[in-house]
């Protein structure tokens, strides 16, 4: 594999300093999905450069499991786990991870468009609050920005809502699609990551 792995790793009672040795990294704090041993977990990316990646996440896999980390719905990468300690691991990625193009999408909201959040199946029942009667409906999948759910009576495309799900915060959102008896909804904002974490830990899987 070419690019030196940069997912570095914690000295005591430190978190991996910033250093530009070896192959470009990139600091961050993007939400996105980490599977491994057959489950998913939402996971915050801390950096990236060429060979890694160092990731946080309420239940971090163990040193040499095979993981598999999701940015967006367009975008896998497949790795080894280096190292895991306090919520925090490395992963050596199997193909190099082309930093600038991901720089790049950083700064262009315009190439993201298309690609959405990694979504996590999961079941509960959301409440959907707009003009008159509220609206309830069976959560199909959910993202940190939105879901799709059967809701038990129709929505309409661009119809404003809040949504109430037992365990998160209620938050305002937008019908975006409609398709058949399934809807897409789209938050205003994205969900607290650390409280959505500890949802999906307890949520019923697909």
């Amino acid at each position: 594999m070419s690019g030196a792995f940069q997912a570095f790793e914690p000295v005591e009672g430190d978190y991996p300093p910033e250093r530009r040795s070896g192959a470009r990294h990139m600091s961050v704090l993007r939400a996105g999905r980490i599977s491994f041993d057959g489950d998913d977990h939402l996971c915050i990316v801390r950096n990236i450069s060429a060979g890694g990646l160092m990731v946080g996440c309420n239940t971090p896999p163990q040193p040499e499991r095979r993981v598999t980390v999701e940015l967006r719905s367009d975008k896998q990468m497949h790795g080894l786990v280096r190292w895991s300690r306090d919520g925090q691991c490395g992963i050596q990625v199997d193909e190099p991870i082309d930093v600038e193009q991901v720089l790049r999408e950083e700064r262009n909201p315009l190439l993201r468009i298309r690609p959405r959040a990694p979504r996590f199946v999961r079941r509960g029942t959301v409440k959907l609050i707009g003009e008159g009667d509220p609206v309830i409906g069976d959560v199909m999948d959910i993202s940190i920005g939105g879901l799709s759910c059967r809701p038990d009576r129709p929505l309409k495309r661009g119809e404003p809502v809040v949504a109430s799900i037992s365990g998160l915060v209620a938050t305002t959102a937008e019908v975006r699609w409609t398709k058949g008896d399934v809807v897409g909804i789209r938050f205003e904002k994205p969900l607290p990551w650390r409280g959505f974490a500890d949802w999906l830990e307890q949520a019923p899987r697909g």
